[in-house]
């Protein structure tokens, strides 16, 4: 996604064209750049995550940025992390793009983690799948400087904005009111995981409030 004002408005004037094809009406919505972040537990119990879309859906972690039933949103670019905190609720640590063996110190963590990589994400809206395979391995990035076990070791190298973000092209809409599933699967469930370590599912865009009747 380009961050020039032109290259804003553009994304903003496809994502009014995109609501209404949908059949939302913009007129009084609010439109306004924003973003979700959508997370899972990593766990060895399977090979498929699926990621809640919806506030007060399930359990939700304190980091997550969840859709409202009455909001829209049109997914202008998308990337997968990991996130590996001190505990479920800590907000002490980075988003990273790669598993560093000195994150994921677990015996084998880091190895099975790499298998997050060979898999694809989905999306299904109300039973009809709109995206069938966007491959994780565009979101992977071993950074040139990389954290080690040394004193005063310095950080994984990683932007926040363009290192590891695609643009959708065509752009995504996940309307609150609709039933919006997206899923994660892997050829194999990991062997091994670090504890309190979450898939993080990041999409930036255009969030359009109170566009959708709550039926």
């Amino acid at each position: 996604m380009s961050v020039t004002t032109p290259g804003q408005r553009l994304i903003f004037g496809n994502a009014k064209r995109m609501l209404v094809s949908q059949g939302l009406s913009v007129k009084d919505a609010v439109l306004t750049q924003s973003y979700l972040r959508l997370e899972v537990a990593a766990s060895t119990s399977n090979n498929q995550w699926t990621f809640n879309v919806i506030q007060n859906q399930a359990t939700q972690f304190n980091t997550e940025q969840r859709l409202t039933l009455q909001d829209s949103f049109v997914v202008g670019e998308c990337g997968v992390f990991w996130y590996v905190p001190s505990s479920s609720t800590a907000t002490n640590a980075p988003l990273i793009s790669w598993p560093n063996p000195n994150t994921f110190s677990t015996a084998n963590a880091a190895t099975s983690a790499n298998g997050l990589y060979h898999s694809f994400l989905k999306l299904e809206v109300n039973k009809k799948v709109v995206v069938p395979a966007w491959d994780v391995w565009r979101s992977y990035a071993a950074n040139q400087t990389q954290l080690t076990a040394a004193t005063n070791s310095p950080v994984d190298q990683l932007s926040g904005r363009d290192d590891v973000f695609y643009a959708t092209e065509p752009n995504w809409v996940v309307i609150g009111s609709r039933n919006s599933i997206f899923t994660i699967t892997m050829p194999n469930a990991f062997t091994a995981i670090q504890a309190n370590s979450r898939i993080v599912l990041y999409m930036r865009g255009v969030l359009a409030q109170n566009s959708t009747s709550v039926q």
